[in-house]
């Protein structure tokens, strides 16, 4: 059962100028703090990893995490286009039963049994046939030109739906090492570079969605595994009506949701609130 939340975060600038989607930078230590805080309330175990420079600055606001990791320092020679690998590393840093949390996800309530006791578990499914999610096609269509793909992944195409890793971990941590593997072959291969950063530029922002929920949709398909996944709902936008959860993503990180976050932040924890404000205020972050 899985009793251990790990965070990640991977900052390649090292800069209060990468905000990671939010308006401020301010706004994501917020978050990620109300995030980490909630978690702490439902986990025996919360692991924060990131850089040295990343753990510097939680650590300095006093972030609620039983544990620090700077394994990410192994993110520093990897394109900050492929950010999402650094959850990926997170993963398979593991040896314990874990659920990775992104630092805009607020479990307000602990997650289900079956999720915990779950080979795998995710947010939720992203169907390709629905509004928002068509680059799953462009993607697809465009990595058939690569020279270097995954063979595990070309063998088991997806063409129904990937997995939303708001949320992601479980039981089966073998799983986590070849997912890294066939992740690693693909955007590390130099023969794919001019695909990457040229040909399909405009594709660039969505392949950390293709390499890790997709590239796990294909792995799930080859070990005949989907009646071991568990997501919390297969609609995201159904969870709340069996979950207290909230999912912070696009643009709701910079409309008016993000000062519900702040309210709360202070509510939850006072003294912590204040830390990142002594915080920002001494870096002389807006």
């Amino acid at each position: 059962m899985i009793e251990r939340a790990v965070f990640s975060y991977y900052n390649a600038e090292e800069s209060f100028g990468n905000k990671t989607g939010f308006s401020s930078y301010k706004d994501f230590l917020v978050s990620t703090a109300l995030s980490v805080l909630l978690a702490s309330r439902h986990f025996k175990e919360v692991q924060f990893m990131s850089t040295d420079w990343g753990v510097r600055v939680f650590k300095a606001i006093g972030l609620p995490a039983t544990e620090f990791s700077n394994k990410l320092n192994l993110m520093k020679d990897v394109s900050k286009f492929f950010w999402a690998y650094g959850k990926i590393v997170a993963y398979t840093e593991q040896i314990k039963p874990f659920v990775h949390v992104d630092n805009d996800v607020f479990m307000w309530e602990p997650l289900p049994e079956r999720i915990l006791n779950a080979r795998l578990c995710f947010q939720s499914e992203e169907p390709f046939n629905l509004p928002g999610y068509c680059y799953y096609y462009w993607l697809k269509n465009a990595s058939d030109g690569f020279p270097v793909r995954p063979k595990k992944i070309t063998d088991n195409p997806v063409w129904d739906f990937a997995y939303n890793c708001g949320i992601c971990g479980g039981n089966d941590l073998a799983f986590f090492k070849e997912w890294r593997k066939c992740s690693a072959e693909y955007i590390f291969a130099t023969e794919n570079h001019k695909s990457f950063f040229e040909t399909f530029r405009d594709l660039l922002i969505h392949q950390n969605l293709y390499h890790e929920q997709y590239f796990a949709a294909c792995l799930i398909k080859m070990h005949k595994m989907r009646d071991q996944v568990e997501v919390l709902h297969k609609d995201a936008m159904q969870i709340s009506k069996i979950l207290k959860y909230t999912h912070l993503w696009g643009t709701t990180k910079i409309e008016g949701h993000i000062k519900g976050i702040h309210l709360r932040l202070h509510k939850e924890d006072p003294k912590l609130y204040g830390r990142i404000k002594d915080y920002c205020k001494a870096k002389r972050i807006q």
